[in-house]
């Protein structure tokens, strides 16, 4: 209770300082062309940490839990060295092209706009190769059971990005955003290299790198076509009016802030056990704790949907009243966080579910439901978004997360009766 507790607040804080980074950028700039930029600057570096770098924690959490002193080392340092120059590789080639792709991605964009978005998405660009080597880190912490120096770097790392861009953002204008979040991810990796062990050369030949790659192959291949959501988004989002993507981009990232600190506090912290129940065959207690951080997760959603109902409106006026966040802006935004609530309820109800499968070693069976999830919500979103502009937009996301969340949900039904006969949770949602 107390490690969940300590975690929880330690990736509260740490969200919150990332939440008050984007707060005083849009307060001070305004939603317009500039934070436009920057937000549709965010999208693709974004989309490749969480196919590279989120994707491979899944896998990586699981198979270091299962290995134990220098073993685990030599692993761990083999998958950073190779994940490193993966990664430096494919950002390389993306800075290079950004001149011909960026602009394809906002196609509602001027000429300026576009151009400043591809100079802002080259900054950021750089971060991902620090936040991929970062997130082999912090699966080998989590892996040794150093949940709180894992959180606690990212608290560290974020006062460091925030404080360089209250410093900068006056002075450089709107690149100081994208220069903060380099800072960020760059003070994070250095902040838990301490702690990988002595430097160790890469083994290519070592046979948990090759479970590692059977097993990232399916999820990442899945996550290159379903991840790219928010490229879709953002797509849509540039077409309407000016300083409406960035609206849209600040309550998707109000929701995945207060998503990433439920998956720190509730989920991350089962991983290595369910990976060791899950290799000793201990389905019963497997079975029990995915069927506990559910109900958890259900009811903490619901609540905070119910919350933002009822006095929603009245926080947001409170804390974006400022600078140049107009009180139009305020109500658009709190109507764009309603409509997306299914986003942060079947998102977090999907979190768990989808590491059930992946502490059984099993990527294949997510990846289909992603990509299967993913194929009904083009056709949803685009028509949501011609017949009701940006609100369909929202309402087809939340139905998308939702859906994805169900469809889980019922695989894991299933494969629990293979095994034990007794179903999960929540048997009348199943059934449908």
């Amino acid at each position: 209770m107390w490690l969940g507790l300590s975690l929880g607040a330690l990736a509260g804080i740490s969200i919150c300082v990332n939440f008050a980074y984007q707060w005083y950028v849009i307060t001070t700039l305004g939603p317009g062309q500039s934070t436009d930029a920057l937000f549709a600057g965010m999208m693709v570096p974004q989309l490749v940490l969480v196919i590279v770098a989120g994707s491979l924690n899944y896998v990586l959490v699981p198979l270091l839990a299962v290995e134990e002193g220098e073993a685990r080392e030599r692993l761990a340092w083999t998958y950073v060295q190779g994940i490193g120059v993966g990664c430096l590789a494919l950002v390389g080639l993306l800075m290079l092209a950004a001149p011909r792709w960026v602009p394809l991605t906002v196609p509602g964009f001027s000429p300026a706009a576009a151009s400043l978005a591809v100079h802002l998405t080259r900054i950021q660009l750089l971060g991902v190769v620090f936040t991929a080597v970062t997130g082999v880190e912090w699966a080998m912490h989590y892996a040794k059971h150093r949940f709180v120096r894992a959180e606690g770097s990212g608290v560290l790392a974020s006062l460091a990005g925030f404080g360089f861009i209250v410093f900068a953002l006056p002075r450089i204008g709107v690149a100081a955003a994208a220069w903060g979040t380099l800072v960020r991810s760059g003070m994070q990796m250095l902040l838990l290299t301490w702690g990988m062990g002595r430097y160790r050369r890469p083994e290519w030949r070592h046979p948990g790198l090759a479970v590692a790659l059977r097993r990232t192959a399916p999820l990442t291949g899945g996550q290159v076509y379903y991840k790219s959501d928010a490229l879709l988004d953002r797509f849509f989002a540039s077409l309407a009016p000016a300083g409406t993507l960035s609206l849209y981009h600040v309550a998707q990232q109000l929701y995945a802030s207060a998503s990433m600190v439920l998956n720190r506090a509730v989920v991350a912290p089962v991983v290595p056990r369910l990976s060791r129940r899950a290799n000793l065959k201990q389905w019963p207690a497997f079975i029990a704790q995915v069927n506990q951080r559910l109900v958890v997760l259900l009811v903490m959603t619901f609540a905070a949907s119910v919350g933002l109902a009822l006095v929603g409106r009245t926080v947001l006026a409170t804390i974006f009243h400022r600078g140049q966040f107009t009180p139009v802006a305020i109500e658009h935004l709190w109507w764009l966080l309603l409509l997306l609530s299914g986003v942060w309820v079947g998102g977090a109800a999907g979190q768990i579910l989808s590491t059930s499968f992946y502490a059984q070693g099993d990527t294949r069976t997510p990846t289909l439901v992603g990509v299967a999830g993913f194929s009904v919500a083009i056709i949803l979103k685009v028509v949501a978004f011609r017949r009701y502009g940006i609100e369909g937009l929202a309402v087809a996301a939340s139905l998308y997360y939702l859906l994805n969340a169900a469809v889980l949900l019922i695989c894991l039904r299933r494969r629990t009766r293979r095994v034990t006969g007794e179903p999960i949770v929540l048997e009348e949602l199943a059934s449908l």
